[in-house]
């Protein structure tokens, strides 16, 4: 039996598919995890699973004690943001060899990054042993910070994707569902403002209707365009019932430097349209397969990719539906356990 800790910021439902993944593969694991944050979220007990309130630890060394106590085989941070367990991790990679993995979905973009290129020998390779990362463009950050390829694993993020294959693509061959879906905050970097003067400068939809869930400071300035509804946010479950009924999924980031939605899309079996600079795209979307990809912020470019879903037929829409489905399955939550303990 392996024992693991996770050092984590805000733990989230797909976090915990994870921990059941690891599990089942014999594992005991410790959570050290933020409790207070925008978007509480509350864990389930499990068997096998110990929770601790981060903030329940006065400084550094409480925690450290806390950690040696343990006896970890392995340490996953979520991330290098909290200096807390930066700190707890680099004193006890002086006291043991084990690994110690920090997880990392930021794409490489260069500017103020450069800053821990040059500091990475005395801050990142000295808290870590290795990176885990999102997908491909995080894999650059990572090089550039100095870890070589041995000591970077690939794929640390995963939707829930037996949930969202509850949706059943058969039960839409007789009347497929002629609704956009757009599942977010409600921010400018979500790159709202660009899809909706994009979606009210077509004429005709041909019936189509775009859905927005989620919630943020820019919902009130969503109501007055053309069918357009807005729903509040939902649970996963609750999720997987409105991408039953509906029939494509558009992200518009501006920026996006992974996105989970993306993923749960593609395991629901939405043919998809998105912005080219969401950083889950190479493994979800190919374009004119499963979706179209757009240049984000270009209201032209948007349209563009608006048109050729409303022009498509729904017998195509069914059969980029199972494209999508198809390519959902290069990352799952098994995956990602198994590529964390791959280093043991």
């Amino acid at each position: 039996m392996k024992t693991i800790v996770l050092l984590y910021s805000a733990l989230m439902p797909y976090n915990i598919v994870v921990v059941k993944e690891l599990l089942q593969i014999d594992c005991v694991v410790h959570i050290v995890r933020w409790t207070k944050c925008s978007t509480p979220y509350v864990p389930p007990e499990l068997p096998n699973v110990i929770y601790y309130d981060r903030d329940s630890f006065s400084d550094s060394l409480s925690l450290l004690n806390q950690v040696r106590n343990i006896e970890p085989d392995l340490i996953w941070v979520s991330g290098w943001i909290d200096k807390l367990y930066c700190k707890v991790v680099s004193s006890f990679r002086k006291e043991c060899n084990i690994p110690i993995v920090a997880g990392s979905d930021t794409q490489w973009r260069g500017g103020k990054q450069w800053l821990n290129v040059l500091f990475s020998p005395f801050r990142h390779k000295r808290w870590f042993s290795h990176l885990f990362v999102s997908g491909v463009w995080q894999y650059e950050y990572a090089r550039r910070l100095g870890f070589d390829t041995k000591h970077i694993l690939m794929h640390n993020l995963s939707a829930d994707v037996s949930t969202f294959m509850s949706v059943d693509i058969d039960l839409k061959q007789n009347h497929y569902p002629h609704k956009l879906l757009f599942i977010g905050r409600f921010v400018d970097v979500k790159g709202l403002s660009f899809l909706l003067d994009a979606w009210k400068s077509i004429s005709d939809r041909k019936g189509w209707i775009l859905t927005l869930v989620g919630n943020g400071p820019l919902r009130d300035t969503l109501n007055e365009f053309p069918e357009v509804e807005i729903k509040d946010f939902m649970s996963q479950e609750e999720l997987a019932v409105e991408m039953q009924h509906a029939g494509a999924f558009i992200i518009p980031s501006v920026f996006e430097q992974w996105s989970l939605a993306l993923h749960e899309a593609a395991a629901g079996g939405l043919p998809i349209l998105s912005s080219n600079r969401c950083g889950a795209v190479p493994y979800f979307v190919l374009d004119n397969y499963n979706g179209h990809l757009f240049t984000p912020g270009d209201v032209s470019s948007i349209r563009e990719a608006l048109q050729s879903l409303i022009a498509t037929s729904d017998k195509e829409l069914i059969r980029m539906s199972y494209k999508s489905r198809e390519l959902s399955m290069r990352i799952n939550p098994e995956i990602v356990a198994q590529t964390l303990l791959s280093i043991l």
